[in-house]
């Protein structure tokens, strides 16, 4: 529908009026459509803030300051945490640091924050108006249109609301992402301290496996053994050989894996074997599964994340059954040569939604948002059996580590000793005391396996319940923290 215009001669006034209106509304839409540089660079690092907060209040870690990493990004360098003392060796919690700094994985997921941000800022813009002109060409006189976007007014908030839905669903996606990879970090420390330390009992086996070789050997030679005993033992220390030699393998697959973990892929740093472990908190073992699915379940950043999308797929299930009319405005639309001259005037442009009123596009968003409550539902449950599957292997790591730490392991380490008191009483032989020896050294590895299952169950747990155990009877469940405000003006 188009208002009558006004013509130039006895409406001239007119004319000057509805110019100076138009250009009146176009400040105000350019107003509208601009952003505050002084806030810009206040916000610039908001959805990044809430990710390190996060972060640290769940696992004591901190994402690397921005700086930092855009400098890792330009030099391939990496960034270093104050705590990492590389003198003292390389601790579990200096490796979760630095990785959390430095792991690749993760630092291309972190990228994902400045593209949703971006997408907050480009749902905030207004559309740029749109100029239609004929050209004066044999008897067509000249006409001109400007058309402005009205209906970018009170949509403009729907798609905003919705962008910063999607923002902030990125974000504890970004959170969830970060315990996982603190997760996978902690389990290439176990993984590389575990086959250093069996590498480390592989030589000592090897080493009494020769010792019997040489023992037997002796004894062939004096008449006092058989050829198929000493051969049995010839092929026990080639098998030790070969034993020692996949340890030491396994311990240099081990160290590559925790090198990618922690971005050092090309860093001429190197590794110090001699490396403490973290110290283990025994009462984790006593905490009561419901309550920690409970704590899980209200505090997880992917089961937030879900509601968070369900959140922006109802936005858009609005916008969708709103975004209809497609109105503009047209002002002004100008002619050179009407019925009294040059004539100006406004108007308007819109659909008419006689054919469709949008069906697909909101009954799509409807899908999308039910789908999405149906993967919460989903996502719920597996959170529950992920904790409950991690207490229970935590359970089982734990008797395992008591029964080798308590009972076999101490026996072995007797055994040994009653044989070398009876050797030097000239009671045994000397094989007997290297065969004890041999069993407490695989006692001894079977020890550190139980050990770096427990370790590896503690990990999974503390990944599944959202935080860290340690101190979880003097401290609540984490709450998550409140979401960061991202007005599309503080954020490009």
């Amino acid at each position: 529908m188009f208002f009558p215009v006004c013509t130039l001669g006895a409406r001239q006034r007119s004319t000057s009026l509805w110019l100076t209106g138009v250009i009146v509304l176009l400040s105000v839409v350019v107003t509208a459509g601009c952003v505050n540089p002084t806030h810009d660079q206040r916000r610039i690092g908001t959805l990044r803030n809430h990710v390190d907060n996060e972060l640290l209040a769940r696992s004591d870690y901190q994402l690397a300051p921005a700086q930092l990493v855009s400098h890792r990004s330009a030099t391939e360098t990496v960034a270093m945490p104050d705590i990492v003392n590389w003198n003292d060796g390389l601790s579990e919690e200096e490796a979760c640091a630095i990785g959390i700094w430095n792991h690749p994985g993760y630092q291309e997921l972190l990228a994902d924050l400045q593209i949703t941000r971006a997408d907050v800022i480009e749902a905030a813009q207004v559309a740029n108006p749109q100029i239609a002109t004929m050209i004066p060409v044999g008897p067509k006189q000249w006409e001109f249109a400007l058309a402005l976007p009205l209906d970018a007014l009170w949509l403009r908030p729907i798609r905003v609301a919705a962008a910063q839905a999607e923002a902030h669903r990125v974000a504890e996606r970004l959170v969830q992402d970060g315990l996982n990879t603190i997760r996978d970090i902690r389990l290439s420390y176990i993984d590389w301290n575990l086959a250093q330390q069996r590498a480390a009992i592989a030589t000592e086996i090897l080493e009494l496996r020769d010792e019997v070789q040489r023992i037997a050997d002796a004894r062939l030679q004096a008449g006092d053994a058989a050829e198929l005993e000493v051969t049995t033992v010839r092929i026990d220390a080639a098998v030790g050989k070969a034993d020692q030699r996949r340890a030491i393998r396994d311990a240099q697959i081990a160290q590559e894996r925790l090198r990618y973990t922690l971005g050092l892929q090309h860093s001429d740093i190197k590794l110090n074997t001699e490396s403490p472990t973290l110290p283990i908190n025994p009462a984790i073992t006593l905490l009561d599964p419901q309550q920690l699915v409970t704590d899980a379940i209200s505090s997880r950043p992917d089961l937030r994340a879900i509601r968070l999308a369900v959140r922006a797929a109802n936005h858009r299930q609005d916008l969708a059954r709103k975004d209809i009319w497609r109105l503009s405005g047209l002002l002004p639309d100008i002619n050179s040569r009407g019925r009294n001259g040059f004539e100006a005037g406004p108007g308007f442009q819109f659909n008419l939604p006689i054919f469709h009123q949008n069906q697909g596009a909101a009954a799509r968003a409807c899908a999308q948002a039910e789908q999405l409550k149906r993967r919460f539902a989903n996502q719920r449950d597996l959170v529950s059996m992920e904790v409950r599957q991690a207490f229970l292997q935590l359970q089982q790591a734990e008797q395992d580590l008591a029964i080798w730490r308590d009972s076999i392991v101490p026996q072995a380490d007797a055994a040994v000793q009653s044989a070398q008191q009876a050797l030097r009483e000239n009671g045994v032989s000397s094989l007997l005391v290297l065969e004890t020896t041999r069993q407490l050294l695989n006692a001894r590895q079977r020890l550190l396996d139980a050990d770096a299952q427990f370790r590896r169950a503690i990990a999974e747990l503390e990944r599944s319940t959202g935080r860290r155990l340690s101190n979880y009877n003097s401290v609540a469940a984490v709450e998550p923290a409140p979401l960061p405000d991202l007005h599309p003006e503080m954020l490009r």
